[in-house]
């Protein structure tokens, strides 16, 4: 029998298709991510199998990141053997202090040994007009150490003085080292790169993109933004370096609304201990958590400056998604309000039943999203929950002064979280990202109080309204919703 290229291309496909789909079966755990990419690949001919093969294969994942896990492991099995006992008395000490929030306190240390802290001075910071002007101070008083790990860094206006900044330190004697991811940081040029190294920088990308290795590390991406200075200063939060977080131009001319933090005091430490487990991966060092880098001049705090808090760290790396575990668990333990800010609300399954808990048992729950997102196919995946919760009396509001980045909760008027993680299964499966655990009424009643200054600027959806939208609209919707667990 003759075949003609045509007929064996046909064959060949429904074969690549028969093994794409035995891999999704095999490979993912979680059956909403497979049904996503059973949906894909056979409803978009093609498309979906490059998407696949981009976006999907799962098969490196342990073997890129085993060696890190287990160095991950050392660390922190260092630094509980260091701080163990007194972490177990400061969660003692302050069980009343910490409410309801106290078994999340527990969780949060047995999982990633990230012990409670109670010696911390927080700041606040709104948009980059405040980040970046504080964070060049702390960079002009650094003596030893300036570490830097960003996902988007750009050397626009904003980005060549913060560079400047550092070229200056690392003359004067300062170590600086700094990590960029290599997909969010493409527009970093190499010029910029060779001229920060020359003068005394170390600079390395998170898991460089490689033609041999593209669709693995292109999927894994690290979004934490962290800076840590002389181990005892540290800044976190959603603002990258970027003109456009700074509201001074960039690409996009919308006002950025964005929230930070800095953490003078013992929460640096933490930190610094996620730093330099990111920092030994991808520069190839075995860099140790030594005296000099662990916070110096707590001493200069007074109490009634202390804030307690704790850092949660997840990634591809991790055991367990602990950013994930940490969210479930303070809305599980909400008595009275939840207020979730964040840019990219796409909910799994666990969260869209703990938020409908939290409803039916009294706890008014409100959300604050923006009203465009910069991807159509996720704004669609995201509206698409809007109307399921509406129904069981969660309150939508839309950001419509700008661009909504802010990544930030309260709950009960007393937990406040704050960090580089969105609300979608990217920030809790795929991607690096830190966020910062706060016990504190004061922090609280600030970001409650930016949530209401937020909502001057945005809509209130009705399910009315909603309900009059358009069928082809809503079967949009309703079809990125289907592919939501992987975008």
């Amino acid at each position: 029998m003759n075949f003609s290229w045509l007929t064996l291309t046909y064959y060949a496909y429904w074969l690549l298709l028969i093994y794409v789909t035995l891999q999704i079966i095999h490979q993912y755990t979680i059956s909403s991510r497979a049904s996503a990419w059973l949906f894909t690949v056979y409803v978009f001919p093609v498309v979906g199998l490059v998407l696949y093969f981009i976006f999907g294969v799962k098969r490196r994942k342990r073997k890129m990141y085993a060696v890190k896990l287990t160095e991950n492991q050392k660390f922190l099995e260092a630094y509980q053997a260091r701080f163990s006992a007194e972490s177990l008395r400061v969660m003692q000490q302050h069980q009343q202090q910490l409410k309801q929030f106290h078994g999340l306190t527990q969780m949060i240390y047995h999982d990633g040994c990230s012990r409670l802290t109670v010696k911390n001075k927080l700041t606040l910071l709104q948009n980059g007009e405040e980040k970046f002007p504080q964070l060049f101070q702390d960079i002009e008083r650094a003596e030893r150490t300036i570490h830097l790990e960003y996902y988007i860094f750009k050397a626009d206006d904003i980005g060549s003085e913060l560079i400047q900044r550092l070229i200056k330190k690392a003359k004067s004697g300062v170590q600086v080292r700094f990590i960029y991811d290599d997909y969010g940081s493409l527009s970093l040029p190499g010029q910029v790169l060779k001229r920060m190294r020359a003068a005394g920088i170390e600079a390395h990308p998170f898991a460089e993109i490689k033609w041999f290795a593209f669709t693995e590390r292109l999927n894994y991406r690290n979004h934490r933004k962290i800076v840590v200075i002389d181990g005892c200063v540290a800044y976190v939060g959603g603002i990258n370096v970027g003109d456009e977080y700074n509201n001074t131009g960039g690409i996009d001319p919308l006002y950025w609304r964005d929230t930070h933090l800095r953490i003078e005091g013992q929460g640096a430490a933490y930190l610094q201990n996620i730093f330099l487990n990111d920092w030994n991966f991808c520069a190839g060092q075995n860099l140790e958590i030594e005296d000099e880098l662990l916070p110096k001049g707590i001493e200069n705090l007074s109490e009634d400056e202390y804030t307690m808090m704790q850092v949660v760290a997840s990634g591809p790396d991790s055991p367990q998604p602990s950013i994930l575990f940490s969210i479930l668990h303070a809305i599980h333990t909400a008595e009275r309000t939840i207020l979730i800010t964040t840019p990219y609300f796409i909910p799994n399954p666990a969260l869209i039943k703990a938020l409908k808990m939290a409803v039916l048992r009294g706890v008014a729950v409100r959300v604050l999203v923006p009203n465009h997102s910069d991807s159509k196919v996720v704004n669609a995946a995201a509206q698409s929950f809007y109307y399921e919760l509406m129904l069981v009396g969660v309150s939508v509001y839309k950001y419509t002064k700008g661009f909504l980045h802010a990544k930030t909760m309260v709950v009960d008027d007393f937990l406040s979280v704050l960090g580089t993680a969105n609300f979608d299964e990217r920030s809790f499966e795929l991607n690096f990202e830190v966020n910062v655990m706060i016990y504190d009424e004061a922090m609280a009643t600030k970001l409650s109080d930016t949530f209401e200054h937020d909502l001057d600027g945005a809509k209130q959806l009705s399910v009315d309204a909603w309900e009059q939208r358009s069928v082809v609209k809503v079967f949009i919707e309703k079809l990125a919703r289907l592919i939501s667990p992987i975008l």
